[in-house]
């Protein structure tokens, strides 16, 4: 018996055509199409074009559009044409939830990502956002003790004006539940008893749907933390007496798990071993979930990545193989160009740094400036980890000459430090460092009257004064990350020792300390960062030696040593040291008419003279940060500080304050740069605002 089989082949799609669509030209329905002339015609696949055609219209409002396909037979094929029926456009106007009682409707309305139209926008018909609705009202619900909740549906009805719709949202809410016992059973590796501590419930407490995911996560990671990722944690749950639920938490430990290899990814231009040298985790090492967490924090410190991706998968029987991916951003900065403050005048710079020198991890930074006021040369080399151990050296050296209100002061010098990781407490280092500059103070113009010289008092002008200190340093950082942290703690605190046993021209002992907290605000997205930091000067063992005025604290700006924002730089010293003096420089002008020429004289100007500074300063900041659209951040802050001379006048509640927004971006060749305007309330010049710009390697 012989079997014949006829086939027939489905015919080609000659032509495709578009009709009735009015608001959308047709060449943007065509980038839509993934079906082209050519292709066999299936029904069901023009049945998924059509709804991928009006998933475009209904997100773009219309949401009673309608399309119908038709395939006309034509010789050697079939050509294909949507009817489009497109509708008017309409927007949600209002959103009802029909037997919705529990909760008030507003406070309801308030967690779907639907929205009615409204001044801000709003009303947009998208079936994936009725899908998310569904799911955040059952699991409000749930974790207020509704149980039994379920959304029945939604509906779209028209209103008074055919354009403007009425979303009702159907809800059955059942009654409401309050929780039971808690139980663990197979449990052996870790003790009942360490597990009950995750959730001990209160007397009526109400079910929470919410808090049983979270006690299940932390079981997971509990268990991870031993090596166990090869097991199940199992809620189920029991109603007892009508409207309580018991919960038993079921475990299925496995075997744990040992770590086979450490792949690292996505590295370019960094070296393999600064990465590796970061890890926690090594190959025959029991999985520690907190190691792994560990890693990422350690590798995102660093500033060399976008981002750090940690991850694992399985290898061998249960062990597993560590992933940690990178994406790296370009950290090398060039810059050239010129600008203006009110502080240096004009000046031309030139900026080169790199904190990855041929990937390394190393950090190599040179600067020129050159103005009318300022001349600044700086070099400075790290090695963060000399000879392959986390040892840390750092060179630099440094020229700069400053004309400053009363004086120009010339800084000379270099300086060399050695610091380690320390074993206590986690996250923190040490240093050690020494710094030998000359100092030299020279007056300048035709300079101050005897009387008002007293603001140069205690400086040695005309001479340098040699600073030899020994530096000692101690920083401790446990943020997620080297720019824009958004968890974490920063501490440091830095010592000065001058003079003394090091010899030098000064004597003196000078400490900074500073401390961060950031933490997630209570707007989403939000970082909030608070910051308090404090310092004081003062005399080291020769108690006959005079303090260098130089070296006091003078707070204000945006990037000084000591910044507080709405105010100048160096703005902010003790009262008594705010003075106007007569100040007499030759001054140069021309004269018109008969007698036209160039003359010279001394004109006396008056001028407001803050110096030297306070031997006390104190700051507190507390900032808003959050992301605004890559790499953009803004900032919303609040700064207060002063400083004082003596210890009997400092008052830590009289303060100057200054608050106002910033923006901050990392671009490649440039680095960091931001821009804060600040308002200041108690200047002494009156209140008013200032712009203060933020160039290169500055710690936000």
């Amino acid at each position: 018996m012989d079997l014949a089989i006829h086939v027939s082949e489905r015919p080609r799609i000659g032509k495709i055509a578009f009709t009735g669509n009015r608001k959308k030209q047709t060449g943007d329905l065509e980038k839509k199409l993934f079906l082209h002339p050519g292709d066999i015609y299936s029904p069901t696949t023009v049945q998924t074009q059509v709804d991928s055609l009006l998933k475009l219209y209904r997100d773009d409002g219309y949401a009673r559009a309608g399309i119908t396909a038709a395939a006309d037979t034509v010789p050697g094929g079939l050509d294909l044409k949507f009817t489009i029926a497109e509708g008017e456009k309409v927007k949600i106007a209002r959103i009802e939830l029909a037997g919705a009682r529990a909760f008030p409707a507003g406070k309801l309305r308030k967690r779907l990502k639907s929205k009615a139209h409204g001044f801000l926008g709003g009303g947009e018909i998208k079936d994936e956002n009725f899908a998310e609705d569904q799911e955040k009202l059952e699991a409000f619900y749930r974790s207020n003790g509704y149980r039994d909740m379920r959304v029945t549906g939604h509906e779209l009805k028209p209103g008074a004006d055919p354009r403007r719709l009425t979303l009702v949202i159907s809800v059955e809410e059942g009654r409401r539940y309050r929780a039971g016992a808690v139980a663990w059973e197979g449990n052996i590796v870790i003790p009942a008893a360490d597990l009950e501590k995750l959730w001990r419930p209160r007397p009526d407490e109400r079910y929470d749907l919410s808090r049983i995911e979270k006690v299940q996560g932390l079981a997971y990671a509990a268990y991870a933390e031993l090596g166990y990722l090869y097991l199940t944690v199992e809620p189920r749950e029991a109603v007892r007496d009508s409207d309580r639920v018991d919960i038993t938490f079921h475990v299925a430990e496995g075997q744990p798990s040992s770590v086979r290899h450490v792949n690292v990814l996505g590295n370019k231009a960094t070296r393999e071993k600064v990465i590796r040298r970061e890890i926690d985790l090594h190959e025959g090492d029991r999985f520690r979930r907190s190691a792994l967490v560990r890693t990422q924090g350690d590798l995102s410190r660093l500033g060399l990545f976008e981002e750090v991706m940690p991850d694992f998968s399985p290898a061998e029987s249960t062990d597993v193989d560590i992933n940690i991916k990178v994406k790296e951003k370009q950290v090398g900065t060039a810059s050239a160009g010129a600008g203006y403050t009110g502080d240096t005048g004009f000046t031309g710079f030139l900026e080169l740094g790199h904190n990855n020198v041929l990937g390394n991890g190393q950090s190599l930074s040179l600067r020129l400036e050159r103005g009318p006021r300022r001349q600044d040369y700086f070099v400075s080399f790290t090695e963060p980890w000399f000879h392959d151990s986390p040892t840390l050296l750092g060179f630099s050296a440094f020229n700069t000459s400053l004309q400053r209100d009363l004086y120009k002061e010339q800084r000379r010098g270099g300086s060399a430090k050695i610091g380690r990781p320390l074993p206590w407490p986690d996250y923190s280092r040490g240093a050690i460092g020494y710094r030998l500059e000359d100092v030299t103070i020279s007056q300048f113009g035709t300079t101050l009257n005897a009387q008002d010289s007293i603001a140069l008092s205690g400086i040695q002008t005309g001479r340098p004064l040699r600073t030899s200190s020994v530096d000692l340093d101690f920083n401790r950082n446990s943020t997620d990350n080297a720019f824009y942290p958004t968890r974490g703690t920063r501490l440091g605190w830095s010592s000065e020792l001058a003079g003394g046993p090091f010899l030098g021209s000064v004597s003196f002992i000078k400490n900074r300390v500073e401390g961060r907290l950031y933490l997630p605000s209570f707007l989403r997205r939000v970082t909030t960062m608070v910051k308090a930091r404090v310092g004081w000067l003062g005399i080291w063992l020769d108690q006959s030696a005079a303090l260098p005025p130089y070296e006091r604290f003078r707070l204000g700006g945006g990037s000084t040593v000591d910044p507080l924002r709405g105010y100048d730089d160096y703005q902010v010293v003790p009262e008594k040291f705010i003075r106007d003096v007569v100040i007499r420089r030759d001054t140069t002008f021309y004269t018109s008419g008969s007698d036209s020429g160039k003359v010279q004289s001394i004109r006396p100007t008056i001028e407001r003279v803050r110096y030297p500074g306070g031997r006390y300063f104190t700051t507190y900041t507390v900032e808003q940060q959050f992301p605004i659209v890559a790499p953009l951040h803004g900032v919303v802050f609040f700064d207060a500080g002063n400083t004082w001379d003596q210890w009997a006048e400092i008052q830590p509640f009289r303060l100057k304050a200054g608050a106002g927004i910033g923006f901050r971006m990392e671009i490649p060749l440039l680095g960091n740069i931001g821009f804060d305007y600040g308002y200041g309330f108690n200047r002494d010049d009156g209140p008013r605002a200032k712009g203060h710009f933020l160039l290169g390697n500055i710690n936000f």
